[in-house]
């Protein structure tokens, strides 16, 4: 797999948690997953499928295999905002080998905060189509959260953003924080309401001339692809990112982490751009 997709919700998130949960693995299913739950359904054994519920954090998880036939029940343990919950699909061709999985888990103990994530295998990162499904996804999946963030990211599978890292931010204090800063910039970057609000709105994001397409979320917030697809993410459409959130993104001067040689940033603290 070699893209790498999450969020972050919080209390703030309208449509309630156990809702968020439902439409995020709902979505994965439909919209990246779609083949393979074809594939599962068409028998041969070939491509073969797991969920699982964690209703609390020292729980043993309840296992849903062939979502084909136990969706219903996993929704239903979803609706229920477990501490976590997991979709997978495997290839039993000899070895089990993974092609995709969907994931959820709260970051914080009482729930208020919690991650959604998915990794996904495109052909190449110059194909169109594969890209705007990527993003066709992550806009149903949040059309009704208005997350506190999400990304869309070539090969980098940390959860860490770019920024927790080179500005040595805990990433709890950054997912706490994420409705005063933005948490970081990636190929396609989901700005809450509040931010969004800070920079003048969809309306002026999609003036800026930095973002390929500004997807506007029902729920507040907005999702910006920067480029038409991940290889089109070039340094020069970063640095035009960056300028454009500069504004909301969080002061201090960036430095490489050597644990994370492959994040890509732009040098400049946000602060002296605003």
């Amino acid at each position: 797999m070699n893209v790498c997709i999450e969020a972050s919700f919080d209390t703030a998130t309208p449509d309630g948690p156990g809702e968020s949960l439902v439409r995020w693995f709902r979505a994965a299913r439909a919209r990246l997953f779609g083949g393979l739950v074809e594939a599962e359904a068409g028998g041969g054994g070939e491509v073969v499928s797991e969920a699982r519920v964690i209703r609390h954090i020292d729980d043993s998880p309840r296992r849903f295999p062939e979502v084909g036939e136990t969706w219903e029940q996993f929704e239903e343990g979803l609706a229920a905002f477990p501490w976590g919950a997991g979709l997978t699909f495997l290839t039993d061709s000899g070895e089990l080998d993974e092609l995709g999985r969907a994931n959820s888990y709260h970051v914080l103990r009482d729930g208020s905060i919690w991650r959604a994530s998915a990794s996904v295998s495109v052909v190449s990162p110059d194909d169109v189509e594969s890209c705007a499904a990527l993003v066709d996804f992550l806009h149903v999946a949040l059309d009704a959260s208005n997350p506190a963030f999400g990304r869309i990211e070539w090969r980098n599978f940390n959860e860490l953003t770019n920024l927790d890292a080179v500005l040595r931010r805990n990433k709890r204090t950054s997912r706490r924080e994420s409705r005063r800063f933005l948490r970081g910039y990636a190929w396609a970057t989901v700005c809450p309401a509040e931010l969004a609000a800070r920079l003048g709105g969809a309306g002026a994001l999609e003036s800026s001339g930095a973002f390929h397409r500004v997807l506007p979320l029902r729920a507040g917030g907005v999702l910006l692809q920067a480029a038409e697809t991940l290889g089109g993410y070039t340094d020069q459409v970063m640095e035009r990112v960056f300028e454009a959130l500069a504004p909301v993104l969080p002061p201090g001067e960036p430095r490489p982490d050597p644990a994370y040689p492959y994040l890509r940033f732009v040098p400049r603290d946000a602060a002296g751009v605003r």
